[in-house]
C-alpha cells in the first residue's frame, strides 16, 4: 500500500487484493463483480466495479490506514483476553439476530430525546412522520422510514442530489395516489434534519490552506495563497463590485461539535455498550 503507486510492486499488491476480495465475495455467496472500493476517494462506501476499482486504486492508491480488510473478508485480529463461552455466544447471537431492515424508528427517536433536536418543533415533526403511512394502505412503510431507506442507498452508491431527486419523481408517480413521499431531495433532507445536530459554519480558503476562524477572521483573501474570502458581486456592465460589497464565502466547513456527537453515540444504552474501548 506504501509503495510509490507506479512501481511493479505496488501494481502486484493490487492484483493480490482484487483477487483476495474475489475469493472471499464468491465464498460468501456473491459474483465478485462488484467490490467496495477502498481508495482514498471511496473510503470502502461505494460498491464499484473491479475495473473500474482497479483504476481507482491504481490512480488514487489505498487508504492508508485500511491495513485490516474487514469489509473484503478478511478477520479483524482481536486481543487475546479472558472471555467466558457464554458472553461470546449471547453477544453473537444478538449480532447475528439482529434484523437489518428492522429501522427501529421509535427507539431511534425516543433515544435520541426532544432536546437534541436542531429546532423547537423537529421532534414532534418527526414523530408524525414517523407514524405517517407511505401511502393510505402501506402497512410496512411510514414516511419517515421510507425516507432513511432511500437516503441510506443515496448514501451507499454515491448517487447525486440531481439523480435522487429524478428518482424520488419517478418514485412519487408510481406509488398510489395520495402518498406522502417527497419528490425531491432537498425535501427529503428537510424531513430527516430536525434530528440533526447542532453545527458551526467556518468559511475556508478553496485551496484548504487556512479556516477563517479567530484572528484571521475577517481577512479579505488567504495569507498563503492570495485567493478572495468571498466571492466578488458582478455588475451588470461585466465590472467587479469594490471588494467591501461582497457575495457568499469562497467554501464552507461544517463542524459538528465534537461533545454532541459524543453525546449522540452514547444516547442509546445498548450501543453506548459496543463503544467501549476493548482493547
Amino acid at each position: 500500500m506504501n509503495y510509490v503507486h507506479i512501481s511493479e510492486e505496488y501494481e502486484r499488491g493490487v492484483e493480490e487484493f482484487i483477487q483476495f476480495s474475489q475469493r472471499n465475495a464468491i465464498n460468501s455467496g456473491h459474483d465478485g463483480a462488484k467490490i467496495r472500493c477502498p481508495c482514498v476517494n471511496c473510503l470502502n462506501g461505494r460498491i464499484l466495479d473491479v475495473n473500474i476499482m482497479r483504476e481507482h486504486l491504481l490512480c488514487d492508491g489505498f487508504l492508508r490506514s485500511y491495513t485490516t480488510w474487514t469489509w473484503h473478508g478478511e478477520l479483524l485480529n482481536l486481543p487475546c483476553v479472558s472471555i467466558t463461552e457464554e458472553y461470546v455466544g449471547s453477544t453473537m447471537d444478538e449480532v447475528v439476530h439482529d434484523d437489518v431492515d428492522d429501522d427501529r424508528l421509535e427507539d431511534m427517536i425516543r433515544d435520541v430525546g426532544a432536546e437534541s433536536f436542531a429546532k423547537a418543533h423537529g421532534y414532534g415533526s418527526m414523530s408524525s412522520d414517523a407514524e405517517t403511512p407511505l401511502y393510505p394502505t402501506s402497512t410496512n412503510f411510514t414516511r419517515l422510514s421510507a425516507m432513511l431507506r432511500l437516503m441510506n442507498l443515496k448514501t451507499i452508491n454515491g448517487w447525486t442530489d440531481k439523480s435522487f431527486t429524478k428518482l424520488l419523481q419517478l418514485l412519487k408517480d408510481m406509488l398510489p395516489e395520495g402518498n406522502t413521499l417527497s419528490n425531491r431531495n432537498y425535501e427529503a433532507k428537510k424531513i430527516l434534519c430536525p434530528m440533526g445536530m447542532e453545527y458551526k459554519k467556518i468559511h475556508a480558503c478553496p485551496n484548504d490552506c487556512i479556516l477563517y476562524r479567530k484572528d484571521v477572521e475577517l481577512l479579505k483573501s488567504c495569507s498563503r495563497c492570495g485567493l478572495p474570502h468571498y466571492k466578488l458581486k458582478q455588475k451588470d456592465d461585466d465590472t467587479i463590485e469594490d471588494i467591501e460589497k461582497h457575495g457568499p464565502p469562497m467554501k464552507v466547513m461544517w463542524y459538528l461539535p465534537i461533545i454532541l456527537r459524543m453525546k449522540c453515540l452514547f444516547a442509546n444504552p445498548n450501543d453506548a455498550k459496543n463503544l467501549r474501548w476493548h482493547r
